[in-house]
């Protein structure tokens, strides 16, 4: 379990009522504090048909250390989610894992 949630952003999207189905994705992109990007990550949401809707969580989870979930380490043969629709990934981590390895 997360010690806390720093961030948490939820939002809809709803596709226009007419026309043709339109394919989706969501960018995430995460900076330093000098404005470099560490990490970039591209998740296919699939086609949305006419009045079709997605809702969409982000979540900044922290874990303090010491926490219950143990020492992070690489998940040897584990796939995000949607893994054939991932671009500039990382490796997947074990569940509880704050952080990805950085390239």
């Amino acid at each position: 379990m997360p010690s806390f949630s720093p961030l948490r952003v939820e939002g809809t999207i709803r596709h226009p009522a007419t026309g043709e189905a339109w394919e989706y994705s969501v960018m995430l992109s995460i900076r330093n504090d000098r404005g470099e990007e560490i990490t970039r990550q591209v998740v296919g949401v699939g086609a949305l048909h006419p009045a079709e809707q997605r809702t969409f969580t982000l979540a900044v989870e922290m874990y303090t250390p010491g926490s219950a979930n143990g020492p992070c380490r690489s998940a040897p043969g584990r796939l995000p989610a949607g893994a054939g629709k991932v671009s500039n990934s990382a490796p997947a981590m074990e569940p509880g894992c704050p952080t990805s390895p950085t390239r």
